[in-house]
């Protein structure tokens, strides 16, 4: 049988452009060599390319999403997307491999843009009114409307997140504990993003569940707790194994392990999710679970959550990675 040629995307043109790299080199390395021929794309703004060689860097036709390699034309039949933020997490580079008619193992278009802006994303998990799920309030704000600090602190109260609602791995995030910090924080959250959310501080702690479909049905994987050393699990916390503590599985009981993968599954399937996805959420003492976000294209470094959670379902990288590609239905080039 021949081998299937995959483009491993990696890049993009978000704050998180080097942990895209690294996610996309470690799922490139992974993917077994016996079904795939593999080729990492960089793709950054109206570069795209692969390089063969250090030296050596040849440009994707991006007409039809080829390759052109000592002579041969190559076109792939999946895409492995590891594209954290724009244009891999937000639909932008979904709805251009749908009009070329080629799979690849995210969420669509739809509910890649849907999800990725976590004010609307927040509206319509409320919407769906799932009986154990909550979800914090917040104001929606942009750049262009005068901002009432004093309405929206009494509303929301201290402390409280602002975050831009197109980023992530908390890129612009802040945790603001006094009112005076309030309009520094709104400032760097808008230089991420002309939109911005403000939401309640939930006190609990930080729980979350990958959710992927195995053999057909929708699986979620074990819970995993993220402990940071510092305020918030930010982005410095998030790669830097010094600043958190991420225990697999989370020390809590078996009723609260199950009702949050049931409701990670819940989510997968109302959100129309593809691929595998991360479900974050804070847990109060009373054990009520809080809807935080979802992550589409989880990362996959070394120092990333999905990966710990595979090994502790003894799941290799190279069999999870796999399984996404053939999950999707591969085309002929």
């Amino acid at each position: 049988m021949s081998k299937k040629n995959i483009a491993v995307v990696l890049g993009g043109d978000s704050g998180e452009y080097e942990i895209s790299v690294k996610s996309g080199q470690v799922v490139a390395q992974a993917l077994d060599k016996q079904k795939y021929n593999v080729y990492p794309i960089v793709i950054r703004g109206r570069e795209w390319y692969y390089k063969p060689t250090p030296k050596e860097r040849i440009n994707v036709d991006k007409n039809d999403f080829t390759i052109t390699v000592a002579g041969e034309k190559i076109a792939f039949h999946c895409v492995f997307n590891a594209i954290h933020g724009t244009p891999g997490e937000d639909g932008k580079l979904q709805g251009y491999f749908d009009m070329l008619n080629i799979p690849y193992t995210s969420c669509n278009h739809e509910v890649s843009a849907l999800t990725f802006h976590k004010g609307f994303c927040n509206m319509l998990v409320r919407a769906l009114k799932i009986d154990d799920l909550n979800v914090s309030d917040s104001v929606l704000l942009t750049s262009d409307e005068f901002i009432e600090k004093d309405d929206i602190i009494k509303k929301i109260g201290l402390p409280c997140f602002v975050k831009p609602v197109r980023s992530g791995s908390s890129v612009g995030v802040s945790k603001v504990k006094k009112a005076e910090d309030f309009p520094v924080a709104i400032e760097a959250a808008f230089e991420v993003c002309d939109e911005v959310m403000v939401e309640r501080f939930v006190k609990g702690r930080e729980l979350t569940c990958a959710v992927t479909v195995v053999k057909g049905a929708v699986k979620a994987f074990s819970v995993a707790e993220i402990v940071s050393k510092k305020e918030f699990f930010d982005l410095e916390a998030k790669y830097d194994s010094r600043l958190n503590q991420e225990i697999i599985p989370a020390p809590i009981s078996e009723t609260l392990t199950k009702r949050i993968q049931e409701n990670s599954m819940t989510l997968f399937r109302h959100l129309r999710c593809k691929g595998i996805v991360r479900f974050d959420y804070i847990v109060t003492v009373q054990d009520e679970i809080y809807f935080l976000e979802v992550n589409t294209v989880p990362g996959m470094t070394a120092e990333s959550i999905v990966p710990k959670m595979m090994q502790a379902e003894n799941i290799s990288a190279s069999e999870l990675y796999g399984m996404l590609i053939e999950d999707r239905k591969t085309v002929k080039p």
